[in-house]
């Protein structure tokens, strides 16, 4: 019975074996299909944040042709007409798609357009020569798809850059290329630029760059009293002392502060269990431009940061509460938090939320290496790491 059985299960694997070897598997070949675009809509050559919910184009395409009748999945792709070698393509990802078994569209805001050609390596502010094309795409494992692309349409257009707005500090007789930056807080505002940095005694002015950050036509501004000036009448804003410094700018007003600072720290129930209002002065490490601090927290507190001028010596309370800047002769100049969207891990400190030391209050503490980056202006970042 066990011969039996094993024989026609030998049987049963040489006929499977067979069968595949003189099996007549289609032969899939790449025979192009054309991409149209829909002549009804005029994409427009320049683009604008006042048109960005305004269709830019709709396009259309034949099914592709792989040889054998097949179903293969579309997607948009645009790229630098210059890039020769096709390098650096773009992927269109929204919700423009209109594919069914009969027909195969899609439509494009301005503002889609728009971040398509802000991914590409080569955006620039000027006008741009650029391509779009359809992949077909057969098969659902990317090492064995099968893939073809359909005939390029150019298109001309300029877009809007989706940098943040900035501006340099620049000390007279420095290059704006090397200087500290301020930002504002999205691409479209030019009222709150803001930004931390040291600065040396001496004269300064703003200078404003295009939006690509080029620094070679750039608008200059001095300023008095708190006031901008600009063109024949600009005037270099004097800073008496050297120190840290939070900047800030309005264009829409054309006001300025310059206001210095002596350190940043924590402050917060999280370092001690009364008086917690009074900041713990963090190290600041000129090479690295990194505030930083070892310093023991109550467990499942809370805490924010805050930049400080104070004069005095530290108050050293009993242990284990951190030395703190004195409440008298001090003012804060601001506070910065954690954003409401941002995890405990590499955070944004834009904002003012309250960031939880983890664990349960017990009234015990854990220590904790905490730093913080104000360099980078609208990207200020803080970690904790426990110890």
């Amino acid at each position: 019975m066990k011969n039996i059985v094993k024989t026609t299960l030998f049987a049963f694997l040489l006929a499977g074996v067979f069968s595949c070897e003189n099996s007549n598997d289609p032969v899939v070949s790449a025979n192009g299909f054309e991409l149209r675009q829909d002549a009804s809509v005029i994409s427009p050559a320049v683009l604008t944040e006042a048109t960005a919910a305004d269709v830019f184009g709709k396009f259309e395409w034949d099914r592709a042709n792989n040889g054998p009748a097949t179903v293969s999945s579309y997607t948009l792709q645009v790229f630098d007409h210059n890039d020769t070698a096709l390098a650096n393509p773009v992927e269109y990802t929204g919700v423009g798609y209109a594919i069914t078994p009969t027909s195969r569209k899609v439509s494009l805001t301005v503002s889609e357009f728009n971040n398509l050609i802000n991914a590409l390596p080569t955006y620039k502010c000027s006008e741009m020569d650029i391509d779009v094309r359809i992949k077909s795409v057969l098969g659902s494992n990317p090492k064995d798809a099968f893939i073809q692309y359909s005939n390029p349409i150019n298109v001309k257009v300029t877009g809007y850059s989706l940098k943040l707005p900035i501006m340099a500090v620049v000390k007279d007789g420095n290059s704006a290329d090397a200087e500290p930056r301020i930002a504002a807080s999205s691409p479209s505002s030019n009222s709150d630029y803001e930004g931390y940095m040291y600065l040396e005694a001496g004269t300064y002015k703003f200078y404003q760059p295009d939006a690509c950050y080029d620094f070679s036509g750039a608008v200059v501004y001095g300023g008095s009293a708190g006031v901008l000036n600009t063109g024949g009448s600009t005037t270099s804003i004097s800073v008496a002392t050297a120190g840290h410094y939070v900047v800030k700018v309005n264009l829409a007003t054309n006001t300025y502060t310059i206001t210095k600072f002596t350190t940043l720290g924590i402050f917060g129930p999280a370092t001690r269990a009364l008086v917690y209002d009074n900041q713990v002065p963090f190290t600041y490490d000129a090479t690295t431009k990194i505030w930083s601090l070892e310093v023991g927290l109550l467990k499942g507190k809370k805490f924010k940061f805050k930049t400080n001028l104070w004069t005095g010596n530290l108050v050293v309370p009993a242990l284990p509460n951190p030395p703190f800047a004195p409440g008298t002769a001090t003012s804060a100049v601001t506070i910065l938090g954690k954003s409401s969207a941002t995890a405990i891990q590499e955070n944004s400190v834009v904002g003012s939320g309250d960031i939880t030391v983890e664990g349960t209050i017990d009234g015990s503490r854990d220590t904790y290496k905490i730093e913080v980056n104000l360099s980078n202006p609208r990207k200020y970042t803080y970690t904790m790491t426990k110890l």
